[in-house]
């Protein structure tokens, strides 16, 4: 265990750094008590999925631009550093520590979440660090989440999907109103998505945001070998493919390229950064290609829209031989929604739970998977990395596994295997 990682389980001793409180009056009153207040231009992105994506697009583009780049995400896979990164750098246990150690020392008696005080943490990071422009991604909805007490110049909304019901709403419409909540008056939202509801752009319009939605005022093509972006007023062509894999991550891309579009009076990008940038990305834990014999993909997927995502991309790549499944899940998601687009394409599944209190137990996940294919091996296993282990041990080169259902079934899989 690292210093940082003691440092914030003595700050949150009880296991509770994964409770969700959905306010900004506490954060806020933090907020003004330590007087941060940022300077630099902020861009904030939220979304059912695809928020990291755009966040690390962003992020490469503008700093091979030149600019100090502060960049603030979660989760994170392995370590807590990877949530706040300055030029591309993760910021180390020194820095973060001590920008803690200011806010829990004079925060007096309010009580903050872990990922209320982690937010604070980081803009007083970019602060010290004077950086140009910040990239804040929504950890949970938008509204009432802990990034929304700072105003941002841009926002984008990713993705609209069921997740998080139980602090969202239960439709699509409550949902959106939800994420919506970090638009600004006068200024760009983004609506980087098909099939938006009628009341989103209601509510922007009533806001007087400046909307811009995808296919109709920005849209983008691509090839075997190159990416296009276009507007009314700017052209990107022959632009490199993402490095990073699946048809989401073009979609992601454009919404990238749209901000950029959007901010160039403000933040100018020259094409040479653009494709530097587009060229260097690299996100773990998004269809992510961990070996390619046996055929080994992990990735993050814990709803139904990446789960459909997933698949499509495992049946467009897979090779001829079987499928196994490593997997595991939150009690608090969808469990069969996230097992369908592969309940008849698996031919085994490995399934543990997760070493975590939110973990859904291994019975309930192999009740969900017999449920609905009743002819499928289950196999059951203490810890997720036994269960990766002995996957790869059935494998035969021209074998496939499938690493999904959260977060932190990627993380924990994996931790120990590849780092």
């Amino acid at each position: 265990m690292n210093k940082l990682q003691d440092y914030l389980n003595n700050l949150y001793p009880d296991n509770n750094s994964q409770s969700i409180k959905l306010g900004l009056d506490r954060v806020l009153k933090v907020k003004n008590l330590l007087g941060i207040e940022p300077k630099f231009k902020i861009i904030t992105v939220g979304g059912t999925n695809g928020k990291g994506s755009v966040c690390a697009f962003l992020e490469s583009i503008y700093s091979k631009a030149g600019y100090s780049v502060g960049c603030f995400t979660s989760p994170h896979l392995y370590k807590f550093n990877e949530r706040i990164k300055i030029n591309l750098e993760q910021a180390n246990d020194e820095i973060i520590i001590e920008s803690l150690d200011i806010i829990a020392s004079k925060k007096k008696s309010i009580e903050l979440t872990y990922f209320e005080i982690t937010t604070l943490a980081a803009i007083n990071i970019f602060i010290k660090k004077e950086v140009d422009i910040a990239i804040l991604e929504v950890g949970l909805g938008g509204r009432l989440d802990a990034v929304n007490i700072f105003d941002s110049e841009l926002s984008i909304i990713t993705s609209i999907g069921m997740d998080h019901q139980e602090f969202l709403g239960d439709t699509i419409e409550k949902i959106g109103h939800e994420k919506l909540g970090i638009c600004r008056s006068n200024k760009p939202a983004i609506l980087n998505f098909e099939n938006i509801p009628r009341s989103m752009i209601n509510e922007l319009n009533e806001i007087n945001a400046s909307i811009s939605i995808l296919n109709e005022d920005y849209s983008y093509n691509s090839d075997s070998k190159n990416y296009n972006y276009s507007s009314k007023d700017m052209l990107m062509n022959k632009l490199p493919k993402p490095y990073v894999k699946g048809k989401n991550q073009l979609i992601n891309l454009a919404g990238c390229l749209r901000a950029i579009n959007l901010l160039q009076n403000k933040l100018p990008v020259s094409s040479y950064a653009v494709k530097k940038g587009i060229r260097e990305v690299r996100i773990e834990g998004r269809l992510q290609i961990v070996s390619n014999e046996p055929y080994i993909v992990a990735d993050v997927a814990h709803n139904i829209d990446a789960a459909n995502n997933l698949s499509d991309f495992i049946n467009s790549t897979k090779k001829s031989g079987k499928i196994y499944a490593v997997f595991s899940i939150l009690e608090n998601k969808d469990i069969e929604q996230v097992l369908m687009p592969f309940i008849n394409i698996v031919d085994e599944w490995f399934v543990s739970e997760i070493n975590m209190p939110r973990t859904q137990k291994v019975d309930v996940i192999s009740n969900a998977i017999n449920k609905n294919n009743k002819q499928v091996v289950i196999n059951k296993f203490e810890n997720l990395t036994k269960a990766y282990k002995d996957a790869c041990k059935k494998c035969s080169p021209n074998d496939n596994i499938i690493i999904y259902g959260s977060f932190f079934t990627v993380s924990e899989t994996l931790n120990g295997v590849i780092m």
